[in-house]
């Protein structure tokens, strides 16, 4: 029962940040062509009030219930290495622990990334997380 919960916590909270991040690249950004400076600025302002009230806590929670469900799922390593199963679990969480760690960084102590500044490459590394949970199983 532990496991289903968290597991559902972990998809819920994963949902909110992918759904932020979903949202600022593929609506928010492009509606800069149809607004002027000052009016996606204050569009953008007054969503990120909210979001940064809800999408921290969400990513926290997203990486707390992942290393979890990491350590359920993991198993043991055979005499043959790490299975296919377990090198995409490795990956994932790799990225999830990197995203996790750059927006801790950033919000909680205002680190900026020194090369990613825009939510683009959160983006794509939560589609590629997205796409392993979906093979890991069948692999």
């Amino acid at each position: 029962m532990t496991y289903l919960v968290v597991h559902l916590v972990h998809i819920f909270s994963v949902f909110i940040y992918g759904g932020f991040l979903f949202t600022d690249n593929l609506f928010l950004n492009k509606m800069k062509k149809d607004l002027s400076g000052e009016e996606h600025s204050k569009v953008r302002e007054y969503f990120m009030k909210y979001v940064r009230q809800v999408v921290p806590k969400s990513l926290i929670i997203a990486v707390l219930s992942g290393i979890y469900l990491i350590f359920t799922n993991f198993g043991t390593i055979g005499e043959d290495g790490l299975s296919n199963f377990q090198i995409l679990l490795s990956i994932k969480a790799f990225l999830g622990l990197w995203l996790g760690l750059r927006g801790v960084l950033q919000v909680f102590f205002g680190i900026q990334p020194l090369v990613f500044k825009s939510h683009i490459f959160p983006f794509i590394l939560v589609v590629i997380i997205i796409f392993l949970s979906q093979i890991m199983f069948e692999v």
